[in-house]
């Protein structure tokens, strides 16, 4: 009795745990979607969109004092040598 007690509590808080955690990842997704931030796949979907054909070869973020910038190393279509791409972390906007 005592056993059963103790893993339907268990399971009890396990649910209780999991349901907070996807409340959070979604309050963080929402807060995103109003700040207008763009993801890392959305920014490279960006880039690659604007070079058909090129490779991305690295990803980062760099946060400034008022805003995000993707910056990407990617070799285009025919090219041996990475350039540096970057992307505006809330409009999206590319600037090779």
């Amino acid at each position: 009795m005592k056993r059963s007690f103790h893993f339907v509590f268990s399971i009890v808080i396990a649910c209780a745990f999991a349901v907070s955690s996807m409340n959070a990842a979604s309050s963080r997704e929402n807060k995103r979607l109003q700040e207008g931030k763009i993801t890392k796949i959305e920014a490279q979907h960006l880039v690659l969109t604007k070079f058909p054909g090129a490779t991305i070869k690295k990803c980062e973020l760099t946060r400034g004092k008022d805003h995000s910038v993707w910056i990407l190393d990617v070799v285009k279509a025919g090219a041996h040598d990475a350039t540096k791409v970057q992307v505006e972390g809330r409009s999206g906007a590319i600037t090779p």
